[in-house]
């Protein structure tokens, strides 16, 4: 690549279409978000065009890329059901997949009380505050450093939404709050640790490593919603947890045998998410 004082866009996505180590959308991504445009200004604004300074920041995103970072992390932001949230290498990079939470919540419709474990960059809380899922939300993790990425995406998505933070270590945890709560949802650590280094190198090379797996055989956290959930859920409440192509179901309705189970698949028409009540 070479340095002009104006390069048109149309140009610069052309040449770089022969590298096969970055791909045209990740091109597309990093140059919409340094000129700050859309996607379709690429293509219809014949004149669009990168100045010296913005060439350097492209030039040098693109190579890290090519050492393997996530582009999420290099942009330092993530979609999620249509929004975009703030993220760091602190906490997982959200997926589409755990859209499917939102998604059988809306089926449900809204509850009053919601507690959420391991709210990370609080894309499923934040979410579930803004589709007015829930009247009041407390979201959980194990250090101020997670929270304090949720925080700042609910001062920009649902500054006035009821949602309250709390350092917890759920495995740990003495949480009992004097009121149950309506909803517990939650993305655990499901991977199994044996599995850690099969994972593809964006993920294990670069995600927070307590966020992926438990450092056992994967079911830890749904041992523990066992164990406390009748503590925490009303009478008529429910647990929403996802789960991983790793997590057999049939050991989950032995950990949960004195509960229901019911079993939504993602599109991929794989067990994603369990409804425990």
């Amino acid at each position: 690549m070479r340095s002009t004082n104006q390069l048109l866009v149309i140009d610069f996505i052309k040449s770089i279409t022969n590298d096969y180590i970055i791909n045209k959308n990740q091109i597309e991504l990093l140059i919409q978000d340094v000129l700050g445009c859309e996607k379709i200004d690429l293509y219809t604004n014949k004149d669009l065009a990168i100045n010296n300074k913005q060439f350097h920041i492209i030039s040098e995103f693109i190579q890290r890329i090519k050492q393997g970072e996530p582009i999420q992390y290099i942009l330092g932001k993530a979609p999620f059901y249509g929004r975009q949230f703030f993220i760091t290498k602190d906490v997982l990079i959200p997926r589409f997949d755990t859209e499917l939470i939102i998604d059988i919540l809306n089926e449900h419709g809204p509850c009053n009380k919601l507690l959420e474990i391991g709210v990370g960059s609080g894309n499923i809380s934040l979410t579930i505050a803004k589709e007015n899922l829930a009247n009041e939300i407390m979201a959980t993790d194990i250090s101020e450093k997670q929270l304090s990425i949720a925080k700042f995406n609910k001062k920009i998505i649902c500054p006035n939404a009821k949602v309250e933070f709390i350092i917890d270590d759920f495995l740990k945890s003495n949480l009992c709050p004097n009121e149950k709560f309506d909803v517990i949802v939650s993305n655990p650590p499901y991977i199994p640790l044996s599995q850690i280094e099969y994972l593809d190198d964006l993920v294990k090379n670069h995600e927070p490593i307590n966020a992926l797996t438990d450092g056992s055989g994967g079911y830890r956290f749904y041992k523990k919603f066992a164990l406390i959930g009748n503590l925490l859920v009303k009478e008529n409440g429910f647990m929403l947890l996802e789960i991983g192509v790793d997590n057999k179901l049939e050991y989950l309705y032995d950990i949960f045998n004195n509960y229901k189970i019911q079993v939504y698949k993602d599109l991929n028409q794989k067990p994603r998410v369990i409804k425990v009540f």
